[in-house]
């Protein structure tokens, strides 16, 4: 990690305020790599709630050539921080991941292209099942990139929520055929694929019957069914709920 920072921007609290303040991801992302002296920061989602590599959505600091890079080479199915952070619900740092021999040589790639010797990852799963992660990384030696987590681990676990939260706010919640569907609309999909009825979920979610009707018929619509089972099965197979 890079020294000769201020403290105050070093401070966690610091480091999450001026991550809220920023006006996009991109931005954000930057600004938690300069805020903490880090290698790299990189958020990653899946917007649809698929799988890790279906429909993502990313922003990093990683240098292009890395990025082509990963991306000729289909490293996306030998990445270790990808495949621990889209199956757990937990942080983790990159030295305790067990891994196989092509995910070793993954991350060996990975620190020659100068994504950095030291990581840690920090997953967030929201209430469709859609997954993010947060991951950061630096050139530091094993014990002070510990203390180090020791230190920031609360403020990255806010930071990853507040990155959700912005690309939340910056991406249309969309099927793979392009359709945005809004959260409430995902919401009433989501309680009625487990049985409720408009009224039982009005109840659920604060809201008026009609409007939960409303955001039935809007969502069916979109999805291009003509009953509200069909729109229920069609959210399901392309994953943007889960039932």
């Amino acid at each position: 990690m890079e020294g000769g920072r201020d403290d105050a921007v070093r401070s966690g609290f610091g480091v999450v305020e001026t991550v809220r303040r920023a006006k996009t991801i991109e931005e954000a992302v930057y600004t938690l790599r300069d805020g903490l002296g880090l290698a790299h920061a990189t958020f990653y989602m899946n917007v649809s709630g698929a799988a890790p590599h279906d429909y993502p959505f990313i922003k990093t600091t990683f240098p292009p050539q890395w990025i082509s890079r990963y991306f000729q080479r289909a490293y996306v199915s030998h990445d270790p921080v990808l495949r621990a952070g889209f199956s757990s619900i937990h942080p983790f740092a990159w030295h305790e991941l067990e891994m196989s021999d092509g995910e070793r040589q993954f991350m060996e790639d990975a620190r020659s292209h100068g994504v950095g010797l030291q990581g840690y990852s920090v997953p967030v799963v929201d209430r469709f099942s859609r997954r993010s992660l947060l991951s950061v990384s630096a050139n530091a030696e094993l014990a002070d990139w510990v203390g180090f987590i020791n230190k920031y681990e609360s403020s990255l676990a806010e930071v990853a929520q507040i990155l959700y939260q912005k690309a939340m706010s910056e991406l249309p919640l969309g099927t793979p055929e392009g359709a945005a569907l809004a959260p409430r609309e995902l919401e009433c999909l989501l309680w009625t694929s487990r049985g409720k009825d408009s009224k039982a979920i009005a109840g659920i979610l604060n809201l008026s019957e009609y409007t939960v009707r409303s955001y039935l018929r809007t969502a069916r619509q979109k999805l291009q069914c003509r009953t509200i089972s069909q729109a229920v099965a069609k959210a399901v197979q392309q994953r943007l709920i889960d039932p």
